[in-house]
C-alpha cells in the first residue's frame, strides 16, 4: 500500500467500524484491507477507475463536489495544491456533527507540515498523531459551528486577452494554472495555423482554454475535451458555456475512455503526478494517440523545451517539427502516417 495508507493502517483503532468519509485516496487496497463504513469522495478518474470494484457505486463518487454524507470521521489525503486542501476541507467539514474527527494524512515534501493551520480552520484540538514513512497524521475535532460551502466562494472567473479574442476562463483550485492562462498554453495559441477540419481532441482540457480559442478560429472543428480530474471538466464545461461553445466533455484516464478517431489532437500535456516529476501520463499519450488519428491526422503539443518528447512523438507517430518556441516552451506538430 501506499505510505499514506499504511500511516491510517497504523491508527486504524481511530475509525475502525465508524462511518468514514475518505478524500482524494490513492488507488491501492485501503478500503478493502481495514473495517469501516466507507464513503470515498476522488477527483481523480484513475482512482475511481480503480476502486469501482472495492465499494458500492453509491459510496463511491468522482466529482468536483463532495457527496452529501454523515460521517463520524473524514480522512483527507494531502493533495498536491495547497488551495485544493482548503477546498475540500471546507466541504467535508459540514459532513460531520460537531466534535467529528477530522484527520490529514500526507507526505512531508507535500505540504501536510501545515497541516496544523489548515485544520484550524474548520477544527480544534489540533495534533499530530503519528510520524512515519516520510509521512505525517494530524487530526482535529470539528467546531461547534462550521460555515456552510458554497461553491461560488471557491470560483474564480477571469478574462484571458488573445491576439485576436477575448475569452472568459472559469476555474477552481488545484485547476491547472488556477486564474491565469499559463505560459505554455499562450505560446500554443499564439501559433495561428489553421486546424484540419473535423473532430478535434483537447487531451487535458484544463479549464477549457485551448477548445474555446481554437474552436472559435477552426469554426469548421467539433472539439471533445477530456481529463482526468473532475474540477477541470466542470471548470471546462462552465468556460465552454460562457463563451457560446458546444463541445462533449468527459473524463478520460489518459486516453482510456476515449473511442474513435480524430483529425486533430491538440495538447498541452501534463508531466507530474501528484509532487513527482512524471512524464509517464504524456509517454503512454504518445504510444497510444495514434489509434486516435485519422491519417494525417495532426498532433499538435506545447511542452517545457528540456522534456525529451520529440523523439517520442516521431517513435510513434511522425516527423516532429517546431511550430515556435521561446526560452522555456516549444509548440511541436506531427502529422500522422496516410
Amino acid at each position: 500500500m501506499d505510505n499514506t495508507s499504511q500511516v491510517l493502517e497504523r491508527s486504524a483503532q481511530l475509525f475502525s467500524g465508524k462511518r468514514v468519509l475518505l478524500v482524494n485516496p490513492v488507488a491501492d487496497r485501503l478500503v478493502s484491507t481495514l473495517p469501516a463504513d466507507w464513503h470515498v469522495w476522488t477527483w481523480d478518474y484513475g482512482v475511481w477507475l480503480a476502486l469501482r470494484g472495492q465499494l458500492p457505486e453509491d459510496r463511491l463518487c468522482f466529482s468536483h463536489l463532495c457527496p452529501e454524507v454523515q460521517a463520524d470521521v473524514a480522512i483527507l489525503v494531502m493533495p498536491k495544491a495547497l488551495e485544493r486542501a482548503e477546498y475540500a476541507l471546507a466541504q467535508i467539514a459540514p459532513m460531520l456533527a460537531p466534535g467529528g474527527l477530522m484527520l490529514l494524512v500526507g507526505e512531508k515534501k507535500g505540504g501536510i507540515t501545515r497541516a496544523e493551520r489548515l485544520l484550524s480552520s474548520h477544527g480544534e484540538a489540533v495534533e499530530k498523531l503519528d510520524s512515519a514513512r516520510h509521512c505525517q497524521l494530524w487530526q482535529a475535532r470539528r467546531k461547534e459551528q462550521v460555515s456552510p460551502f458554497v461553491l461560488s466562494d471557491w470560483q474564480s472567473a477571469f478574462v484571458v486577452t488573445l491576439a485576436d479574442q477575448q475569452l472568459e476562463l472559469v476555474s477552481l483550485p488545484g485547476v491547472f494554472s488556477h486564474g491565469r492562462l499559463d505560459e505554455g498554453s499562450e505560446l500554443l495559441l499564439q501559433e495561428q495555423a489553421e486546424l484540419p477540419a473535423g473532430k478535434v481532441l483537447d487531451f487535458g482540457c484544463g479549464a477549457g482554454v485551448l477548445a474555446v480559442a481554437l474552436s472559435r478560429r477552426n469554426p469548421q472543428t467539433s472539439f471533445e475535451l477530456v481529463d482526468v480530474d473532475a474540477l477541470s471538466l466542470y471548470c471546462a464545461e462552465q468556460t465552454l458555456a460562457r463563451n457560446g461553445i458546444e463541445a462533449r466533455v468527459f473524463p478520460s484516464d489518459g486516453l482510456s475512455d476515449v473511442h474513435g478517431r480524430f483529425n486533430a489532437v491538440v495538447s498541452n500535456p501534463p508531466f507530474h503526478t501528484g509532487i513527482r516529476h512524471d512524464t509517464s501520463i504524456a509517454e503512454r499519450f504518445f504510444e497510444q494517440v495514434t489509434r486516435n488519428l485519422v491519417p494525417r491526422g495532426e498532433l499538435r503539443i506545447v511542452a517545457n523545451g528540456f522534456l525529451k518528447y520529440p523523439q517520442l512523438v516521431e517513435a510513434h507517430i511522425g516527423p516532429c517539427q517546431v511550430l515556435r518556441e521561446n526560452s522555456r516552451f516549444k509548440v511541436y506538430s506531427a502529422v500522422a502516417p496516410g
